[in-house]
């Protein structure tokens, strides 16, 4: 590899579905404390009148599932990618913010969804993650963020999955089984 920095991973063993949950959660936990991470949501938000949380919301997913030439990293937005077969692989918010500075801005629903939340955070939302699974099936196959409003008095979780082409902010799949890891 000459010339590329390589990248270090670190290998997680967990025991299930739910351990796997939460470690993302911690993923997007230490992205929404990270100062360029606070940087790009106040970017993205800008234009937004103070204290309208689904306007900030939108401005977030919007940035990641379409783009924002606010945003030098998320000019285009997160192209959908899968994960390699042999790993469920998870990219924290910064160095996906890293990554898709130097054009390489592609990346699955854990990343992207972890993305999100931590943008979402950054600016005092409460979020989690939150992973759905069809009904009378075991796995989940999916995970998507999700953010309470409003802010100073959270009742109602909305959705925010980036990587669905019908999908905009509120927006869930139907219902079966879910499981959410809040952040707190």
């Amino acid at each position: 590899m000459h010339g590329q920095a390589t990248m270090r991973l670190k290998v997680y063993d967990v025991a299930n579905q739910k351990a796997a949950l939460r470690e993302l959660a911690k993923i997007a936990e230490r992205g929404m404390l990270d100062p360029n991470v606070r940087a790009t949501a106040i970017t993205l938000t800008r234009d937004v009148s103070a204290r309208d949380d689904v306007g900030e919301l939108n401005a977030i997913f919007n940035a990641v599932k379409h783009g924002d030439g606010r945003v030098q990293a998320l000019a285009r937005g997160v192209r959908y990618v899968a994960d390699p077969r042999a790993a469920d692989y998870f990219v924290g918010p910064a160095r996906l913010l890293g990554l898709c500075e130097k054009g390489a801005c592609a990346e699955d629903c854990d990343s992207q969804s972890a993305l999100v939340a931590a943008l979402a955070g950054a600016l005092g939302f409460v979020v989690g993650l939150r992973a759905y699974g069809h009904e009378g099936e075991d796995e989940y196959v999916h995970v998507y963020a999700v953010a309470m409003v409003p802010k100073r008095d959270p009742r109602e979780a909305l959705g925010l999955d980036t990587t669905v082409d019908e999908s905009s902010v509120g927006w869930e799949p139907p219902r079966a089984r879910a499981l959410t890891a809040w952040i707190h």
